[in-house]
């Protein structure tokens, strides 16, 4: 009797280093961050070249769920004042809607790229399914992620959405490199 109780409690106790071990080795150091989560642009890095700069969109914030991600930016060259149809030095915005943009859909993550499916697009080609856009993605830390795009990956029917040799896009310089900063 005194060897049973004596193996059960060894038994059990070696369950529950297993256990905590598995725990630790999940929730640890080494666990690989999520992508999850609500994200706000900290800089872009944009052109190609002896053009290549790293600036700061207004705004441009990002969530990714289970399966759904929403992605919402302005890229206007000012800040907008509220409710005015101005921005701060007085241009009139609503005529550059184009600098504002907003897609959702689900995404596949398989560990080394992102591939958004659009759903719902400001860009009629992007709606419908048909579109994707793929970026190369890592996190640094846990707090940062890490958006590559990978051009000649993406899917946009009736648009071609390669650079040009000297790396401009329709709507200006292409980015090349996004970095984000995790607020949830």
């Amino acid at each position: 009797m005194k060897y049973v109780s004596l193996s059960l409690v060894l038994v059990s106790a070696m369950s529950l280093l297993v256990a905590f071990g598995m725990q630790s080795a999940t929730t640890g150091k080494d666990a690989v961050p999520s992508i999850q989560g609500i994200w706000t642009i900290e800089s872009m890095d944009v052109g190609i070249g002896e053009n290549r700069r790293t600036t700061a969109p207004q705004a441009f914030m990002m969530f990714i769920g289970d399966k759904y991600y929403s992605a919402i930016r302005d890229f206007s060259p000012s800040p907008r004042k509220a409710m005015t149809g101005q921005s701060a030095s007085g241009e009139d915005f609503r005529a550059s809607l184009g600098s504002f943009m907003a897609d959702a859909g689900t995404y596949t993550y398989d560990g080394k790229d992102l591939v958004v499916h659009h759903q719902v697009a400001m860009i009629p080609n992007m709606m419908g399914g048909d579109s994707s856009m793929t970026f190369g993605c890592h996190m640094e830390g846990k707090d940062t992620l890490i958006l590559t795009p990978q051009y000649d990956k993406m899917v946009v029917p009736g648009m071609k959405m390669a650079p040009s040799p000297d790396g401009k896009m329709g709507y200006g310089d292409m980015a090349v490199r996004y970095k984000f900063k995790r607020l949830e």
